[in-house]
């Protein structure tokens, strides 16, 4: 492989990471092109794959290209699918709703049947969007006693079932279920299927089991949380925590309904650390808000419409979950491209842009790119799982052009480091790149 000067040399090794983000190297676009190249051809990726597309939208150029019209395992730059087609179909301020009603009538502080709740899916009692979860189940509870009740009677059970498929995303595969990343989803979440990282010390008689995790099963772990916030507000269940859907009651009557943090506060949630339960609960309303039916295969034919509409190439993605974690999900460069170009024309694309990992900054990004001019500047989506790993967003060129990009890798031996490196140094060279 031929020797690298100049503007592809400072760009191509590890210590140009050093260098300070006011320099600002001119490149012809040959020399970028020759840049991608030269890394992406080395030998040790014989056996792999790389797809790249960097495009200017405003012009419509094509800057590079490289496999753009094949098929990738994205992992978790599907989550740019699944978050741009959520906030496009479901708007910046769309929120999740659970309904706390009661079956019997209450009197003299005593609910003499059971209490009930009904959800569609509220991913933010979390650590991560309310600062601890728990308070979130101790105001639940406070509302709960505001209504005049200080015992039970009967049991805490879920009605409804507004996502009727699986809690976990087809094709996971076996070895990732018992995993943090691989925590299910149900129309009732508590602290995205995790412990808490920070739970308030309860009394004695407060379970710890509903703080164990992942949760196998999301809504009986929110159930014990709530049980849990119940018994630190002095409210007795008597006939315990239903960890089975009930039959809906022939008569219920609705206490409050609690709202969630809106669609502009989820997304940071879900990109930035690159949740995937977050993912797999935003793809499920598409279906349950769209279609009628909130299951996976619902909404991924209503994602796939939209996909046509903005003008994708029908085999240019398989869809089969929302996060990424399927090694069955396959999407182009050009798919990528695409949807990040039609995700701007769209008037919440703040809300995306700005839920993107930052180079150098914060997310996943926080660590790569520190002290290039790259930091601060590229926004990007990341992905990794076994044999895949991508980066797709925008960037902003020396001369002030906003560039969007998409670079994904399949099938390699090499070390992984080496992939993601090399994927660093591409964004790197666009950043310094001039357009003009």
């Amino acid at each position: 492989m031929r020797v690298l000067t100049g503007f592809a040399a400072c760009v191509a090794v590890s210590s140009c990471a050093t260098v300070s983000r006011t320099v600002r190297p001119t490149a012809t676009r040959d020399e970028l092109r020759t840049l991608i190249d030269s890394l992406t051809s080395q030998p040790e990726f014989r056996g792999g794959f790389w797809g790249v597309l960097v495009v200017n939208p405003r012009t419509g150029d094509t800057i590079y290209s490289k496999n753009a019209g094949k098929l990738f395992m994205p992992a978790s730059n599907m989550k740019i699918i699944t978050s741009s087609t959520a906030l496009t179909l479901l708007g910046p301020d769309y929120t999740y709703k659970t309904t706390f009603l009661v079956d019997g009538p209450v009197q003299d502080s005593l609910l003499d049947g059971d209490l009930i709740v009904i959800g569609r899916g509220d991913p933010t009692i979390s650590d991560n969007m309310r600062g601890i979860a728990t308070t979130v189940m101790d105001a639940l509870a406070d509302s709960i006693r505001a209504h005049g009740i200080r015992q039970i009677s009967g049991r805490l059970v879920r009605v409804g079932n507004a996502f009727p498929d699986s809690t976990r995303g087809y094709g996971w595969e076996w070895d990732d279920l018992g995993e943090y990343y691989a925590a299910g989803v149900d129309e009732l979440i508590f602290n995205e299927g995790m412990a808490p990282t920070t739970p308030r010390p309860p009394p004695d008689t407060v379970r710890d089991s509903a703080y164990s995790g992942p949760a196998n099963d999301p809504a009986t772990a929110y159930l014990n949380a709530l049980n849990d916030a119940l018994i630190r507000k002095g409210i007795t269940l008597d006939a315990g925590v239903l960890d089975s859907i009930l039959p809906t009651p022939i008569k219920m009557d609705t206490l409050f309904t609690f709202t969630s943090l809106p669609m502009r506060n989820i997304l940071p949630a879900l990109l930035k650390p690159s949740q995937n339960r977050i993912a797999e609960i935003l793809l499920k309303p598409i279906g349950l808000e769209r279609g009628g039916m909130g299951t996976a295969d619902s909404a991924r034919k209503i994602v796939g419409q939209l996909l046509l509409s903005w003008g994708v190439q029908p085999d240019g993605f398989v869809i089969r979950d929302g996060s990424g974690l399927s090694r069955h999900d396959m999407l182009t460069p050009e798919t990528i491209v695409r949807v990040l170009d039609r995700i701007q024309q769209d008037t919440a694309f703040a809300v995306f842009y700005n839920a993107l990992p930052i180079a150098g900054i914060d997310g996943t990004l926080q660590d790569r790119m520190k002290g290039t001019p790259a930091e601060g500047n590229v926004r990007a989506k990341t992905g990794s799982i076994s044999n895949a790993r991508s980066l797709s967003g925008y960037v902003t060129t020396a001369d002030g052009e906003r560039l969007i990009f998409s670079i994904l890798a399949n099938n390699w031996v090499t070390p992984s480091s080496v992939v993601t490196g090399i994927m660093d140094r591409i964004a790197v060279a666009l950043a310094v790149y001039r357009t003009r």
